[in-house]
């Protein structure tokens, strides 16, 4: 049986990491597939987001059921949907599959720092 106490701190440890290591960008609202892209995540990343993203960086989606799935950004992808956006929708490795990612999963910039 685990105590209590233990997994008290391993929550408080958790949030701490996540501070220190991560910078939430946004939830996911919708996920699609482009022929020859790959899976594109929507709304994408607000144009006001500091720092400056760029392809490569490592990214994770804590979704819902409480998997994490690990990535990098593979590229960024310019929809017209006929009124002016405020964020890029953009796109991840190859091996993440639409499944892999779920709606309302929380996504999350990686420091190299």
């Amino acid at each position: 049986m685990v105590e209590t106490k233990s997994i008290t701190r391993f929550t408080e440890n958790r949030a701490l990491y996540l501070q220190m290591n991560m910078k939430y960008i946004e939830v996911v609202e919708d996920i699609f597939n482009i022929s020859g892209r790959g899976c594109v995540i929507v709304p994408g990343i607000p144009y006001s987001f500091e720092p400056n993203v760029k392809i490569g960086d490592q990214l994770e989606f804590h979704n819902p059921s409480g998997t994490i799935i690990k990535t990098t950004l593979r590229g960024v992808e310019m929809l017209n949907r006929g009124k002016p956006m405020e964020h890029v929708p953009f796109t991840v490795d190859r091996k993440v599959k639409k499944g892999d990612i779920e709606i309302g999963a929380k996504l999350y910039l990686v420091s190299d720092e």
